[in-house]
């Protein structure tokens, strides 16, 4: 079971590290981990070494092989209202029985990796749409920082040589002399709204999922996990649900032409794991997916209302690019003439950029914001050096 599980996790990239982010941990919640579960849920389903055959049925006058094949691409059934029978749901039927016939099983792997391919589909928008442009803008910057011939390099820790103040200030404005860094950021505006739009979608997605698990047990999810620790009514319920024991009936003529009907039981060893998979996803959905869900879509409103505030950025900023020392001044121009859009761009970059970096990046941003027209600030020398650091 192991090999599995492991198996699973390389395919679906979990262990993988990626160098660039352009997502949150709550996104990677959805198409990671819970990708990662629902593939193995799916391997297991599919998986006859860990319970034998999926179905095993009992029938006098007919070969086991035709009957097990016959019963499981048919479906079996309960009757509910048998009472002081061997087993749940299984005893004789009468013309007024009430039957309640299964055929899920039939479905549950495809069901279980048609969900994964729907949690891992917001990611695929939005990485299909976001096209690497951190990526691109982040490794374009900080090339600007790798050590060239003929310059004054001085050592910082960790063994590593940067140009000198000069010299990075020096590269950074030819860079911008060609690239008009409120341009840029201005070009990206609805990379904001589609990374939103997509957030908001796993939150969608994560209610249909809930519904469709709901209707695809006959209306027994959304309560399923509340009695999973119950021994009496946990068992009652996992026995309506996924019941080990079925009926099947099997119709073949007699010798003499008549129609003849064979009675069979079945053992649904497949229900073992079925049960146990259905009781992890409502813990994992209820208690994990949609509070992370929420929370995230939460913490956007709460970024959206209080990004136009210096000591927010200042927090923010600092915590996602540590060791930048951000000049004040830049952060209160940001504070007070960036959007959204442009800030929640701005502060991707920063996670994924050196403190050193970013600095300068911000400044060479809030210089461009100065000198837009109807601007409070005013820097007419582009080429002055940074303000003092915070």
């Amino acid at each position: 079971m192991i090999g599995v599980f492991s198996t699973v996790v390389s395919q679906s990239r979990l262990g993988r590290i990626k160098l660039v982010i352009i997502d949150n941990p709550a996104f990677r919640v959805h198409y990671r981990l819970t990708f990662a579960i629902l593939l193995a849920c799916t391997t297991l389903v599919c998986s006859r070494q860990y319970i034998g055959e999926h179905i095993r049925c009992i029938a006098t006058g007919v070969p086991n092989n035709v009957v097990n094949t016959y019963c499981f691409f048919t479906a079996t059934y309960t009757v509910p209202d048998t009472n002081h029978s061997a087993h749940p749901g299984v005893g004789p039927v009468h013309w007024d029985s009430r039957t309640v016939r299964h055929s899920y099983y039939q479905w549950v792997p495809f069901v279980l990796f048609g969900q994964a391919l729907l949690f891992y589909l917001p990611h695929l928008i939005w990485r299909t749409y976001e096209s690497g442009t951190i990526a691109l803008l982040v490794n374009g910057l900080q090339r600007l920082y790798l050590r060239v011939e003929g310059d004054k390099d001085v050592s910082v820790p960790g063994n590593r040589n940067i140009p000198s103040e000069a010299t990075r200030w020096s590269k950074m404005r030819d860079v911008m002399n060609h690239l008009d860094t409120v341009t840029r950021f201005r070009l990206n505006r609805n990379w904001a709204a589609v990374l939103i739009g997509c957030e908001v979608l796993n939150l969608v997605n994560v209610l249909l999922q809930m519904k469709i698990m709901d209707k695809f047990l006959g209306g027994q999810f959304y309560g399923y996990g509340l009695h999973a620790f119950d021994d009496d009514n946990g068992n009652r319920l996992f026995d309506r649900v996924f019941p080990k024991m079925t009926k099947c009936d099997f119709h073949k003529f007699g010798p003499s032409g008549t129609m003849q009907t064979h009675d069979a039981m079945c053992v649904m060893a497949l229900n073992i794991i079925n049960e146990k998979i259905y009781a992890v996803l409502w813990f994992w959905f209820v208690l994990v997916l949609l509070p992370v869900s929420v929370s995230a879509l939460l913490w956007r409103i709460a970024q959206y209302m209080l990004h136009s505030r210096e000591s927010f950025n200042r927090l923010l900023l600092r915590e996602a690019s540590p060791g930048a020392r951000l000049d004040p001044v830049d952060l209160a121009v940001i504070a007070r003439q960036t959007t959204y859009s442009d800030w929640l761009f701005m502060y991707y970059l920063s996670g994924n950029m050196d403190g050193i970096v970013f600095r300068d990046l911000l400044h060479s941003f809030a210089t461009g914001l100065r000198k837009e027209p109807g601007s409070q600030d005013s820097d007419d020398d582009d080429t002055a050096p940074l303000g003092k650091a915070i």
